[in-house]
């Protein structure tokens, strides 16, 4: 049998997925129950058989940030030497503890979270750290730990926070699924203490390099033990690994420089490469070009079946970009980035369409699914007087739900609340929840009151916020909590009695 990990358990995952699999096992709407056994039937021991070491044992799925997620099958020896070089590089104590914040549907956080600890004979923390609070209350309870996390975790860590508890403990940090720039490194190291090991790879190639940046220069990735790298006459990555399927050469689509150590810099996808109006466009550079811009902090291209391929990108203002979008307004600055790209790309391949996020939506495994970025243009530019706040991506359990939202800046709440500096009423924060956990997680019962209600930060126009959801129906009240990098903005719990609605 081969074990296929799913990247999600959305509703939708799981329809592509029933003819490619014999049943769901797990937090899946038409899962299989676990089997149960009477203590008498039982058998007393059990024969175990040797698997062989080119037995495909399981099935992941690329991330999907450039289109469908394809499946992709593992060897045991392909995990096994894997594991051994891990186990090589970084050899931990027995008693450390792996505490994470991806989750084990992405090779890098089955690998880290769970099959490297299991098969060093280490623990491992089974509740996924979705917050910092999280993470802070699991490490107290032991007495070294490790810490299995992305670029889109630490690149939030919060300043002010006292990480001691942590850091204290802490002998290693690992992240990938992609680069961590070298400002969110060294902010990652002084809060927790401790360097990041930056881990490069694919779903296809398992790891392939690692590095630890540094403050005074560029760092370039280091092989893995047993992997042999080199670069083809069209500047891409090559190379040959044991944690292939086989000892042919792979062709990885990115652009590489060697050094004469023989690590290497990377310099940008190379298979970004799309028509529009019949020219051809680099998403990865059209990116390059607007992440140089001083209001730019980080980019994603992508392109729109409308009546014409149309091209669009979701920008991550820096604060001075924040701040210009603050006091010119959104059609100023588009003017002003489109007539910045300009100097390098023709008109007709200028975006079309725009975001403005706070944050990229990165997932836990820290990608950028290209169905996520599609959703943020789903719905047509809204005119004044929406009411609703646009819904990137969610996932729903029988009694939690997660929701990434988008808060439109044509919202009627902001007009008059305040002039000149909109916010977000605490009244629609509190409608919203209810009217997500009615939707989604089957909310019965009338209002009655609300519970320890807490507004800590503001929501204001263009942010990109978590809202969780937790519905406990015994006692009729609904858990909900709106988060951002900037932490916590709202939480509380909203209580009903049994009725009509």
């Amino acid at each position: 049998a081969i074990a296929c990990v799913a990247g999600d358990n959305c509703a939708g995952t799981q329809t592509r997925l029933t003819s490619h699999v014999e049943g769901f096992v797990g937090e899946f709407e038409r899962a299989v129950p676990a089997p149960e056994y009477p203590e008498q039937s039982r058998p007393a021991s059990v024969s175990w058989r040797t698997l062989a070491p080119d037995q495909p044992v399981l099935e992941v799925f690329t991330s999907g940030s450039t289109g469908e997620p394809q499946a992709i099958a593992k060897q045991l020896s392909q995990l096994d030497n894997e594991i051994a070089v891990l186990n090589g590089v970084w050899p931990h104590a027995s008693s450390t503890v792996a505490l994470s914040t991806v989750t084990h549907q992405h090779i890098y956080g089955l690998l880290f979270r769970v099959l490297w600890p299991l098969c060093s004979g280490r623990p491992f923390e089974r509740t996924l750290c979705q917050y910092p609070e999280d993470l802070l209350a699991q490490a107290a309870s032991y007495e070294e730990v490790t810490l299995v996390s992305s670029p889109s975790h630490l690149s939030r860590l919060n300043a002010q926070q006292d990480w001691s508890v942590l850091s204290d403990r802490l002998r290693h940090i690992f992240s990938s699924g992609a680069p961590l720039s070298r400002e969110h490194s060294l902010h990652a190291t002084r809060c927790l203490g401790c360097g990041v090991n930056e881990v490069y790879g694919s779903s296809e190639t398992g790891g392939i390099g690692w590095r630890i940046q540094q403050a005074d220069k560029d760092v370039s990735w280091q092989p893995l033990p047993g992997v042999e790298a080199s670069q083809k006459p069209d500047q891409t990555l090559q190379l040959r690994s044991a944690f292939l399927p086989s000892d042919e050469w792979w062709s990885q689509p990115d652009r590489v420089e060697f050094d004469s150590q023989g690590h290497f810099y990377l310099r940008g996808r190379a298979d970004r490469i799309v028509k529009v109006e019949g020219k051809r466009l680099s998403l990865s550079g059209l990116e390059q070009r607007l992440s140089a811009s001083s209001w730019v902090a980080a980019a994603r291209g992508l392109t729109l079946q409308r009546s014409r391929v149309e091209t669009a990108v979701v920008v991550e203002l820096s604060p001075a970009g924040q701040h210009q979008l603050a006091g010119q307004g959104r059609k100023a600055l588009i003017a002003e980035l489109r007539t910045w790209l300009a100097t390098d790309f023709e008109a007709v391949l200028l975006p079309r369409r725009w975001r403005f996020v706070e944050q990229l939506p990165f997932n836990r495994q820290g990608k950028l699914p290209l169905s996520t970025l599609q959703a943020l243009f789903e719905v047509a530019d809204r005119p004044p007087g929406c009411t609703q706040p646009q819904v990137v991506q969610q996932s729903v359990a029988t009694e939690s739900a997660e929701l990434t939202l988008q808060i439109p800046a044509e919202l009627i709440y902001f007009d008059g609340h305040f002039e000149g500096a909109p916010v977000l009423p605490g009244i629609v924060q509190i409608h919203w929840a209810e009217q997500f956990g009615r939707q989604l997680l089957a909310v019965t019962g009338v209002f009655e009151r609300l519970e320890v209600i807490k507004f800590q930060q503001l929501i204001i126009p263009d942010m990109t916020l978590q809202l969780t959801l937790d519905y406990q129906p015994a006692r009729h009240k609904l858990l909900f909590r709106y988060q951002s990098e900037r932490g916590v903005h709202a939480s509380g719990r909203i209580c009903f009695r049994s009725g009509n609605v």
